[in-house]
This record gives C-alpha cells, sequence and structure tokens, in this order.
C-alpha cells in the first residue's frame, strides 16, 4: 500500500443534522420480539437509532450547513466548492449538490460535485476537497455527507432495520498549513456483499422508468472484508507517517457496529480511550458516521487531538485512511431536525434546526 499526500488544507469546522425522531429498542420489539431484538441490541450497541419518514437526504443536508454558517464559521457567499456524498438521492436528477447549492444560496460560480459513495465516502470526499484546495482551485469547500439509509430497508429483515439510521453532516474545509496523508483502496469484486441494485423497465402506463431494490446485506462478507483491510490499512498508514497505535491521539473508524469496532481496536492495538464508539442513539449513518463522532467529540480544537487518523469502509468494497491534524478545528454539536408538515412543499422548511 502507497501513501499519497495533499499539502496546505485544514479542517476547520465540522458538524451533523440528525431526525429529530428516534426508534427505540421497545419499537423494535413490537417488530422482532423483546428477546430477539435484545441479543441484536446487545452485539451491535445500538439501543435507538434516527429515522426520518418525510425528510429528504437534501433537508437534513441544509440544516447541517446552517448549522455552521450560523455559527460564524463561513458565509455562504464564501463558498466556492460543494461535494455532496450520498447513496440515497432526492432524486435522479438534478443531483443532491445542485438542491443544497440552491437552498443555501451559494454563489453561482461554485463547483457542485455529486459523489455517489458509502461508508468510505467521507475520507474519499475528503481527499477530493484536500486537492481542490490544495491545488488552487477552490478556497472554502463545503464538504456534505448524509443518508435516508432507512427508506431503502426491508422493514421485515431486523439485521438492518436494527442497525442503519438516518443522518447528514457539513465539513468546512479551506487553506492552512495541514497536510492530509492517506491510504485508500477498492475491490470490485465484492460489489454484492453490499448493495442496492436498479432494474430498468419502462412502465408505458405510469412516468416510472425504474426500480431501486431493497438493500442487501452479507453480514459474513463484510465482516470478513473489514477485519483484514482496516487493520492492514490503518497499519500502513501509521507506519508510513511514523506514528504506532500508543503516539496516536484519535482512531475514528467508520461505526458500523460496536462489536466489530471493538475487534478491529484489539487487532490494531489503539487503547480503548481512543478510539471513540459513538453509535447508540443514531445508528450505522454510512458516510457521516466519521463527522458525527469529531462533531462530539472533546479532543477536537485541542492539543489532543493533532495526530488523527480516519478510517471508512464499505460499499464498493472500499476503504481509506487519512491521518490528520484537528487541533484547530471547531466541532459543532449536531443539530436535530423536526418532520415536516404533511402540507409543506419539498422545498419549504427545509434544513429548519434545532439544537440537539
Amino acid at each position: 500500500m502507497s501513501m499519497l499526500t495533499i499539502a496546505g488544507v485544514a479542517i476547520r469546522a465540522v458538524t451533523a443534522a440528525l431526525p429529530e425522531r428516534s426508534v427505540t429498542l421497545d419499537d423494535f420489539a413490537e417488530l422482532f420480539g423483546a428477546k430477539e431484538v435484545a441479543r441484536i441490541a446487545k452485539s451491535t450497541g445500538i439501543q435507538s437509532i434516527r429515522e426520518t419518514r418525510s425528510l429528504h437526504t437534501s433537508d437534513l443536508m441544509i440544516a447541517a450547513c446552517r448549522n455552521l454558517i450560523d455559527q460564524g464559521h463561513c458565509s455562504a457567499q464564501e463558498i466556492d466548492g460543494l461535494i455532496v456524498v450520498t447513496q440515497t438521492p432526492d432524486s435522479w436528477v438534478p443531483g443532491v449538490g445542485f438542491i443544497v447549492q440552491q437552498a443555501l444560496g451559494l454563489p453561482q460560480h461554485c463547483l457542485v460535485l455529486n459523489v455517489a459513495a458509502g461508508c468510505s465516502g467521507y475520507v474519499s470526499a475528503l481527499v477530493q476537497a484536500g486537492a481542490l484546495i490544495s491545488s488552487g482551485a477552490c478556497k472554502k469547500v463545503l464538504l456534505c455527507t448524509g443518508d435516508v439509509t432507512t427508506k431503502i430497508l426491508d422493514e421485515r429483515d431486523r439485521h438492518v432495520k436494527m442497525l442503519f439510521g438516518d443522518a447528514a453532516s457539513a465539513t468546512l474545509l479551506e487553506p492552512g498549513e495541514g497536510t492530509f496523508e492517506f491510504i485508500c483502496g477498492a475491490d470490485g469484486s465484492g460489489g454484492d456483499a453490499l448493495q442496492s441494485d436498479i432494474t430498468y423497465a419502462k412502465d408505458e402506463s405510469s412516468h416510472t422508468c425504474a426500480t431501486i431494490q431493497r438493500l442487501q446485506m452479507d453480514g459474513t462478507a463484510v465482516m470478513n472484508f473489514a477485519l483484514n483491510r482496516v487493520p492492514q490499512t490503518v497499519k500502513a498508514l501509521l507506519q508510513a507517517t511514523g506514528l504506532t497505535p500508543a503516539s496516536l491521539d484519535l482512531l475514528v473508524l467508520h461505526q458500523a457496529n460496536e462489536f466489530m469496532l471493538n475487534y478491529l481496536r484489539r487487532m490494531i492495538g489503539v487503547a480503548v480511550e481512543k478510539m471513540p464508539v459513538d453509535i447508540d442513539g443514531v445508528g450505522n449513518t454510512s458516510s457521516t458516521s466519521i463527522p458525527i463522532v469529531l462533531s462530539r467529540h472533546p479532543a477536537m480544537g485541542t492539543p489532543q487531538a493533532e495526530h488523527v487518523v480516519l478510517c471508512g469502509f464499505g460499499a464498493g468494497l472500499s476503504w481509506g485512511a487519512l491521518k490528520v491534524d484537528l487541533r484547530y478545528t471547531h466541532a459543532v454539536p449536531p443539530c436535530d431536525v423536526p418532520e415536516k408538515t404533511r402540507d409543506h412543499s419539498k422545498s419549504e422548511g427545509a434544513g429548519e434546526c434545532l439544537r440537539a
């Protein structure tokens, strides 16, 4: 594995937005029975998730962005780059990025990129944002991740229904003295381990021409992939950057489930206090799980966040680990986003954010 470097970039602020509605173990017990629910919750570490019924991916992303803007970390007119990462777009055309750009009032010269990526998407999009800034193409980039994964789940499949949650995040990047050091990879031969297919079929009697299949996950295959690739990638990055598990300040992995995270921590050899598990009450939120951890971790913006490694892994199959200095990064706590009332149009009330 070869490490690559991007210089002259800094992560200035990060936040997240969560649907106000929680689904608890009592709710799950009505579907699957209390005994089975308790068993799954014990292994995943998830007692409740966040789920939306009426919000779109763009609503959550807009709320997260406004959470940053309202805190004075940037103004809409300063943003000249917008990267949006999602697997559950509001519409096939246009991409969610254009909806977010319009709602926030970003300038028309803003570069808008729509990226279809899953659990490794935050790390790979940080690389894209960093490259734009390092090259001088952009001065201030908003990176948004977000998914309403619960809308594409099989309600009868307890293993995914009790695992995945809905959320979005916003990260502000700009020129700085920091350096991104990273290792990324992909293996498309494992793509069917985590997938949601599209079936194209025109229905002449309606406007429908395609159907999105329910999310399918081969839990064993995903687990085996993670246990192989994640320790290998993180250890390679640590060695390339002259760090050790002991000298690392913080290791933030994609929050897949508690059992997997603890297993990976032991394989890598990182102390428990250096690798946060922050999944309960939210669920597995795909590309948003890492920024959620960052947005509410006490080490952010302190000397204890100098040597930080972020590692995402999942659909593709894909993986990426990135070392970054977050000593000067502002963590803005996530906000809650209430459900829309039934008479709201898609754009009305979008991105209304309440303090969590």
